[in-house]
């Protein structure tokens, strides 16, 4: 009788267990999950820089990342940013929130692994330390979104350095 009490409670335990996990993985979906727009999944994004004081952009001025914004809330940032010498920006690492019912709230960091090597210095010109992206997305739909962000770059010692400004973006969902 004992065994047969465990032999029930173990089959039934695997089988909630079983369930959970299809549930689980049912409503994650690559963010689709009939809910509404959701931002978890891999994006395609084009970043606009433009000029904090006078919200003009710089005309031909754009560069590329993907971002991936994990359940739980974490997020990782892939930089294609061609004023970056190669290897000068690693990766950035971040967290992500609900900030309303279509926006999001996120922050990152990346390492500029190294100061530009370039001879005269021309812009941009980056110093070792740390890039921060503090971003606020709208959801438009499933599979694209707008954002406006504050960039923030920082040396060694934690100094706010340029060319720290401001950036809007738009996503698209890697399918």
């Amino acid at each position: 009788m004992y065994n047969q009490t465990i032999r029930s409670l173990a089959i039934g335990t695997l089988l909630l267990l079983g369930a959970a996990s299809a549930a689980v993985a049912h409503g994650k979906n690559n963010g689709h999950n009939g809910e509404g727009a959701s931002l978890v999944g891999t994006w395609q994004v084009v970043i606009t820089p433009y000029d904090c004081a006078t919200g003009a952009t710089f005309p031909g001025v754009f560069f590329r990342s993907r971002l991936t914004f994990n359940a739980g809330g974490t997020m990782v940032e892939t930089p294609f940013n061609p004023s970056f010498q190669p290897g000068q920006s690693s990766s950035g690492l971040g967290y992500w929130e609900a900030a309303g019912h279509h926006s999001y709230h996120n922050v990152f960091e990346a390492y500029v692994n190294f100061t530009s090597v370039t001879t005269p210095p021309t812009p941009p010109h980056y110093v070792r330390g740390v890039r921060r992206v503090d971003q606020g997305i709208e959801i438009v739909d499933d599979d694209h979104w707008t954002s406006s962000a504050s960039v923030t770059f920082f040396d060694e010692a934690g100094t706010v350095v340029p060319p720290s400004g401001c950036m809007t973006a738009t996503g698209e969902r890697l399918q």
